[in-house]
């Protein structure tokens, strides 16, 4: 019976521990306005740059082993594209947009 007891009681505390956990870590933070200078808009333009040319050669290489077809390998480069020029666009300032629990990120359509 003591046992019994015990081990329920450590399921209960186990259970409401890991609970405190989880709702910390759906906290959302406030995003705080940051102007960019000139000289730091330059130096991530051109580390996003460097991200893109690893990104599109990597693309490349898995339509060059069959992976992806040339068409998707295509599609994937021109959505790329289309982020680098939004991010420009946008003073190289990232959004992050928290999704809903369950819904990944991609799973809306964007036209």
């Amino acid at each position: 019976m003591k046992k019994w007891i015990f081990t329920l009681m450590s399921i209960c505390f186990l259970s409401f521990s890991m609970l405190g956990s989880a709702y910390a870590e759906g906290e959302q933070d406030t995003p705080q306005k940051v102007n960019l200078t000139d000289t730091q808009k330059q130096e991530l333009d051109k580390l996003h740059k460097q991200l893109f040319s690893t990104k599109k050669e990597l693309i490349n290489k898995y339509v060059e082993y069959g992976v992806f077809s040339k068409d998707q390998g295509d599609r994937m480069i021109k959505k790329m594209e289309e982020r680098y020029q939004a991010l420009k666009q946008n003073g190289y300032m990232m959004r992050w947009h928290p999704h809903k629990q369950g819904k990944l990120p991609h799973s809306e359509k964007s036209n």
